[in-house]
C-alpha cells in the first residue's frame, strides 16, 4: 500500500472514531473492557499501550482496577486527529 493510501485510511479511521465518540454513550468511569469497545480497540490493544505507556491516560486503582476516564479518552482521542 502507498504511503498515501496509509495516509488517507488512517485519516479516515480517525475520521470514524471522532464520530464514534461524538455520538456514542459511556459511563463516565470505564473498565478496559468497556474503554475498548468505546474505541473500537481490543482489550489487550489497550494492555499494549499502558505497557508501552501510549494510549489514553487511565486511573490505576489497584493492581486489578484499571479505570479511564470518558472525558480524558475523548481528549486523547481527539488530540490524534490528523487534518
Amino acid at each position: 500500500m502507498e504511503l498515501a493510501q496509509e495516509i488517507h485510511a488512517l485519516r479516515e479511521e480517525v475520521k470514524a472514531l471522532a464520530e464514534r465518540l461524538e455520538n456514542a454513550t459511556a459511563p463516565k468511569l470505564m473498565n478496559t473492557a468497556q474503554c475498548a469497545a468505546f474505541l473500537g480497540k481490543s482489550p489487550d490493544r489497550l494492555y499494549e499501550w499502558r505497557r508501552e505507556r501510549q494510549g489514553p491516560p487511565y486511573l490505576h486503582m489497584s493492581s486489578r482496577s484499571i479505570l479511564y476516564d470518558r472525558d480524558d479518552v475523548i481528549a486523547w482521542a481527539k488530540s490524534h486527529e490528523v487534518r
